[in-house]
């Protein structure tokens, strides 16, 4: 029998709360990180509101904001799994962050950088510093670093694995099948993106924003928010983290990627990726449809993809199934959507609660689902499906199952 794989460490850095507590409390209370944005000039701009973390995030040496965030995010899932210096030092460590951006300041600085502060050798530091697979890097060395409180020396490969707006879930995939072919033994995975004026600049200009609310699943859904921060866990095969006596969290039940080559930014119109995703994520669980319990659905609150998304839950569980979408408080995070979203997922099994899409009002129609709106509902839960998508035809789902 194949080895389960498990969940023991969470960290989260939100726009929403910066501990499991603060995230919990404001996704059960509807509290959204929605405000203004403090590190743009908006003043030209149609679109003024992002999901920033406005905590402040000190980690104590110069590196990105992707990984500054991150780095925070897994320090809070290393304490929370209850690792030992010598349960890491021993290992073979892997540590896997889906971005969508990655680190995107050094490109960013040249659009209000004078002519003398180009290629200048702080700029050549940021370029250095933000160079692909840099932010899981930066989590591999803080590890290391001789400014930890106790520095260990694993074994192990950092990696950025840029997958859209489902690279999140695609770390849960990629990290799943490497404990599961013993390549490593403890998996360090997540997602992370900073803000970034590309992205906030790119999705205004695809008119895909939202001007004052974000309304995921909503008749007037006009758009989705931008956002940042770092959800980062950390997964065992369930042999070792017994072992070692380590609480179980949940269960990496079944996880799949699928691609479509239909368009650069918009689904297929029938949602093929994201069935596909869906459908063989349920089998690699050896689930039925029937036993799952709720969908964490993607929902970006942009009218598009909203509309097929339901097209493809009604396709994957004809007998129905409730959902809902926890972006209208956390903004999209982007890289970090997917995972901050199973964060939600693991929450819900252990309160066995379910969040609902807190700014729904008028469900769009046709849609003949269960969408929890309103307030938080108490019900059994013990499987759940989270999706994601992302341009470029990415798609990917997990299921994740309670302990």
């Amino acid at each position: 029998m194949t080895d389960s794989i498990v969940i023991t460490g969470m960290g989260i850095t939100s726009p929403i709360g910066c501990s499991e507590t603060t995230f919990w409390d404001a996704l059960c209370r509807g509290k959204s990180g929605a405000a203004p944005i403090d590190v743009l000039d908006t003043t030209d701009l149609s679109r003024k509101i992002a999901c920033q973390v406005r905590e402040p995030i000190d980690v104590g040496r110069p590196m990105g904001r992707a990984a500054q965030l991150a780095v925070t995010a897994s320090r809070e899932a290393l304490a929370t799994a209850q690792l030992t210096p010598a349960d890491l030092e021993e290992a073979r460590v892997n540590v896997i962050v889906g971005t969508t951006m990655g680190e995107t300041e050094f490109i960013e600085q040249r659009l209000t950088a004078e002519d003398s502060q180009w290629l200048s050798a702080d700029h050549m530091r940021r370029i250095a510093a933000g160079r692909p697979g840099s932010i899981a890097q930066n989590v591999l060395e803080d590890l290391r670093s001789e400014t930890a409180s106790t520095p260990v020396h694993p074994q192990g490969s950092a990696v950025d694995l840029y997958g859209a707006c489902a690279a999140g879930n695609m770390a849960f995939a990629s990290a799943k099948q490497q404990l599961l072919n013993n390549e490593c033994d403890i998996a360090i995975v997540g997602g992370a993106d900073g803000f970034s004026r590309l992205a906030f600049i790119g999705f205004m200009r695809l008119r895909v924003m939202a001007a004052e609310v974000c309304r995921p699943f909503d008749q007037q859904r006009d758009g989705l928010f931008v956002g940042e921060g770092a959800v980062i866990f950390v997964l065992e095969r369930e042999t070792s983290a017994r072992v070692r006596g380590a609480t179980v969290r949940a269960r990496l039940s079944g996880a799949a990627i699928t691609c479509e080559n239909y368009h650069p930014t918009r689904p297929h119109p029938d949602g093929d990726g994201l069935s596909r995703a869906t459908r063989e994520a349920i089998l690699d669980a050896g689930l039925e449809p029937t036993d799952i319990d709720y969908v964490c659905a993607h929902g970006t609150g942009t009218p598009q993809n909203d509309a097929i998304e339901v097209k493809v839950m009604e396709s994957c569980f004809p007998s129905g199934i409730c959902f809902s979408s926890i972006k209208a408080l956390t903004g999209h995070m982007m890289g970090a959507a997917a995972a901050v979203e199973a964060a939600c997922c693991i929450l819900s099994l252990e309160h066995q609660t379910l969040i609902p899409t807190w700014t729904l009002e008028n469900v769009l129609e046709p849609c003949n689902l269960d969408a929890i709106q309103g307030a938080i509902r108490e019900t059994p839960v013990h499987h759940v499906v989270n999706n994601s998508a992302g341009f470029g035809g990415y798609n990917a789902s997990v299921v994740i199952s309670s302990a």
